[in-house]
């Protein structure tokens, strides 16, 4: 059963902050942080001094020519409109937690306030009481506690006939699974297993600001805390008969492929500790994933009916900017041109990654594209833990 996904919904809580008055604020924080924990359980005062702090920093930060803004949940707009001398961390919400423990909040404590935001995206994603789906997909890498936020709109709206799944945990490439979950719900409907269903709703939440650990100065941790930003977008996947029904582009699911790279289990690692969520990253991923890329993309698009060398200048490529420097490695496994990957590093730069949130921003980026013709084929491609590999060969419809 052919599905569509259209309807891209982008929604913002706060405005883009630039990276490098990101950087002067996470000095600052980290600044803040280790004051409060001199002397105690924190940071070596020698080890944190302020020094120290802005060298790390602007060693490991990823640079503004690669990222050029981020939307960063946890600080307010107010206080994100100030210059960075002028902020008092200590009348901030999420920083000031830092003066009780040298790590801030506990992790209870940042989910919910994960679920504060995320219940407040959903609203934005929802503005209309009549706009029921018949399902809808929460995915979220950075934060879940059951009843979900989506639970929480479905009952509010008394949509009792709309249903509700969760896609969690999955990283950067959560995207894929959501929609080979839409793409079954669709499909029980046809078997005979479910009732009628037409429409299942993508809704994603990535607030990966709530995970930030201002106290931690390695390269791993800085670099996490200036790539990654906050996002929220929803869509619709529909079967091909809804969706004609509708305005406006989509695209069409031709193949899905998913697979974990051999050996490669401890290279890229996102799990719970007390006080937040944490990704351990493997400088050998890069090697992992070169000699695995072409083959596996080669033997999707053969699946489709397309080929790699003869269409590749022909098809939209979709890179999971897990950093630029997995945009560049990828787009040198295929071949392809820095036009070809431009689209990518354009929504890298316009807002960091943004976990499972950032190939659906990028979807929605291309159907806006007024030259974006019917007929051309779309690949999409994107990393995380395992090392899972997920692609989806679509074409614009």
């Amino acid at each position: 059963m052919a599905v569509v996904l259209s309807d891209f919904r982008p929604v913002h809580l706060t405005e883009p902050v630039r990276q490098e008055k990101l950087r002067e604020i996470a000095i600052g924080f980290a600044e803040f942080v280790a004051r409060s924990n001199a002397g105690g359980d924190g940071a070596n005062a020698a080890e944190a001094s302020p020094g120290m702090i802005r060298a790390a920093w602007e060693r490991y930060c990823v640079s503004p020519k690669h990222i050029q803004s981020r939307r960063v949940a946890v600080l307010p707009d107010a206080e994100a409109a100030k210059d960075p001398c002028d902020l008092d961390y200590a009348t901030i919400l999420f920083s000031r937690g830092f003066l009780a423990s040298p790590g801030g909040w506990d992790l209870d404590a940042r989910l919910a306030m994960f679920r504060e935001h995320a219940c407040a995206a959903i609203e934005k994603m929802y503005p209309q009481p009549d706009d029921a789906p018949d399902e809808i997909i929460h995915v979220s890498t950075t934060g879940y506690r059951l009843p979900s936020p989506v639970h929480e709109l479905v009952s509010n709206k008394n949509w009792i006939r709309t249903t509700v799944s969760h896609c969690y945990h999955q990283g950067c490439y959560g995207a894929f699974p959501a929609v080979r979950m839409a793409a079954g719900i669709l499909s029980a409907t046809s078997s005979g297993l479910a009732r009628n269903c037409t429409r299942v709703d993508i809704a994603h939440t990535e607030i990966c600001s709530i995970h930030v650990a201002p106290e931690c100065l390695d390269a791993g941790h800085i670099i996490c805390d200036s790539l990654f930003g906050d996002g929220f977008i929803r869509y619709s996947a529909y079967t091909l008969e809804a969706f004609r029904e509708r305005p406006g582009p989509g695209l069409q699911v031709l193949r899905y492929a998913e697979g974990i790279i051999p050996d490669s289990l401890d290279a890229m690692t996102w799990g719970p500790i007390s006080n937040r969520f944490e990704m351990k990253l493997s400088a050998n991923v890069p090697r992992l994933i070169a000699p695995y890329t072409a083959k596996f993309i080669d033997d999707l698009l053969r699946d489709a009916g397309l080929d790699l060398e003869s269409d590749r200048e022909d098809i939209v490529w979709v890179i999971h900017p897990g950093g630029p420097a997995i945009v560049d490695l990828v787009g040198a496994c295929l071949h392809l041109t820095k036009d070809q990957i431009a689209l990518s590093k354009d929504v890298l730069r316009e807002g960091g990654n943004m976990s499972s949130a950032t190939v659906p921003h990028i979807w929605d980026r291309l159907l806006h594209d007024p030259g974006m013709k019917k007929g051309t084929p779309v690949l999409s491609i994107a990393f995380g833990p395992g090392l899972t590999a997920a692609a989806m060969v679509a074409r614009v419809v």
